[in-house]
């Protein structure tokens, strides 16, 4: 849980950042929150979390990246929903969607990412 929050601090503060103290709009803001976080998130649940050995960290981060994806749109739908059409404050509405996409980011990880039993040196 301390490893996981890592990730999250890191894509909220990059949010925040981008968004309140730059002004970047916040899909971009949040698109550029979840490349950072994402690559934080990838070694620290590699190497601390699931303690993953592999002779294929590349493809382990494509498959990595290719579920995060899927969490990164439910999180930009509701970014859309609670900021343009309710008119939520951005980085609430952030911490909302964020923790929903690091559920399914959980599970992703340790059932198809990081599972040590389909894991192969080939």
């Amino acid at each position: 849980m301390l490893w996981g929050s890592l990730s999250v601090v890191v894509n909220i503060a990059m949010f925040y950042l981008f968004n309140s103290i730059f002004g970047v709009e916040y899909q971009i803001s949040n698109l550029l929150a979840w490349v950072f976080s994402v690559q934080t998130a990838f070694w620290v649940d590699k190497l601390l979390v699931f303690k993953h050995a592999s002779d294929h960290p590349f493809r382990d981060m494509g498959k990595f990246y290719g579920t995060r994806v899927f969490t990164y749109i439910l999180e930009a739908v509701i970014l859309y929903v609670g900021i343009s059409l309710l008119s939520f404050h951005p980085t609430i509405t952030k911490v909302i969607g964020h923790g929903l996409a690091v559920i399914g980011n959980y599970f992703f990880s340790k059932w198809f990412i990081f599972n040590n039993k389909a894991h192969t040196k080939a």
